[in-house]
């Protein structure tokens, strides 16, 4: 696995109360990372019947469980390259324990999709799902490839879709398991969990499965240790 330095993270991470964007970031080449999830998927957990790769190389959801890797990650680069149905609604998973409540999700969504105009900011492309909403939505139209790159390196989490920073935050900023740092209240079916700022920051990564029969499908997750 190759070593990533924390410049990386870094260069540009400002981590301020709440959320921030700077612009364009020149991505790592990830070719030779980790796989999240193998072809044989003997790294993974899921509910069977479940994900797959198909006979083009894509890993597939078959079901709306999500699919999961067996080992806990900390300290980590997560990239991800993506196609999504119209309609899609997906997100990845991170720092999660087993715990229903322990983790967060950066959401993953067809956001020009006419049926999403009554969507919130956060839960736009790259943002931390019911948290803190992207600067930008910086997503290719359903049917194209999109890359989306984190950086996870304890509380503070970088999000760059298709090389435009969307979120730059630090998840010891959310004290409070109602309310946002921005003054937004988090959505109803969030209430029950903790406050960010409480979550392990160790823990599995999932990537959620399809959604009102809707879904997308993984060219690559990509991981590599963060220093």
């Amino acid at each position: 696995m190759n070593t990533i330095r924390l410049a990386l993270f870094a260069a540009g991470s400002l981590a301020l109360a709440g959320c921030t964007s700077l612009s364009r970031v020149d991505l790592p080449d990830s070719s030779g990372w980790d796989d999240v999830f193998s072809r044989d998927l003997s790294n993974a957990e899921c509910a069977k019947p479940g994900w797959a790769w198909d006979k083009d190389g894509y890993l597939t959801p078959g079901t709306s469980e999500t699919l999961f890797s067996k080992k806990d990650y900390r300290n980590f680069i997560l990239d991800v390259a993506y196609v999504m149905d119209p309609t899609a609604n997906s997100g990845i998973f991170l720092y999660d324990t087993k715990h229903p409540t322990h983790k967060f999700e950066i959401q993953i969504l067809d956001d020009a999709n006419p049926v999403y105009g009554d969507e919130v900011p956060y839960q736009n492309t790259g943002a931390i799902y019911g948290r803190c909403a992207p600067k930008k939505v910086a997503t290719k139209p359903a049917g194209e490839l999109n890359r989306m790159t984190c950086w996870c390196r304890g509380t503070k989490v970088r999000v760059v879709v298709n090389g435009e920073e969307v979120i730059d935050a630090d998840l010891a900023d959310w004290k409070d398991p109602l309310v946002n740092p921005d003054g937004t209240s988090v959505p109803g079916w969030h209430r029950g969990f903790p406050a960010l700022s409480t979550i392990p920051t160790k823990g599995r990564v999932g990537f959620q499965g399809r959604h009102e029969n809707t879904g997308v499908v993984v060219k690559y997750v990509r991981i590599a240790p963060l220093y």
